[in-house]
């Protein structure tokens, strides 16, 4: 299956915001892919050497479903976007995961302003 910039690093995603892209329903589009779509053995990513696993498609679903959890309890706490980038961290449990593959697309603090600004509306 090719998953493109879906699925592109082992990173936070870039989510393009200015033409609808959301960075709260990105995880739970991977997540309805991974439920419905059967009979995979081998994800084509965005930018990741291939062969990648349909395992590893599930577990980057739920690393970005991860995040924005961790984003929606910072701003429950009333954390400023500048206040929580500093204190996010890779989940140990997601090896080989990085913030940000590139700081032009994506990253914590591109993803969290974005996310912000969805869960303000």
């Amino acid at each position: 299956m090719h998953a493109g910039d879906m699925f592109a690093w082992k990173a936070l995603p870039y989510i393009d915001t200015d033409n609808g892209g959301s960075v709260a329903i990105h995880p739970q589009t991977l997540a309805k892919a991974v439920a419905t779509i059967k009979d995979v053995d081998t994800v084509i990513t965005g930018h990741i050497p291939i062969p990648t696993t349909w395992n590893e498609l599930k577990e980057y679903a739920d690393f970005t479903q991860d995040f924005v959890t961790w984003a929606q309890n910072e701003m429950k706490a009333g954390k400023t976007v500048d206040q929580a980038v500093p204190e996010y961290k890779v989940p140990a449990k997601y090896r080989g995961y990085v913030a940000s593959a590139n700081p032009q697309f994506g990253g914590v603090k591109t993803n969290l302003e974005a996310l912000y600004k969805e869960l303000k509306k």
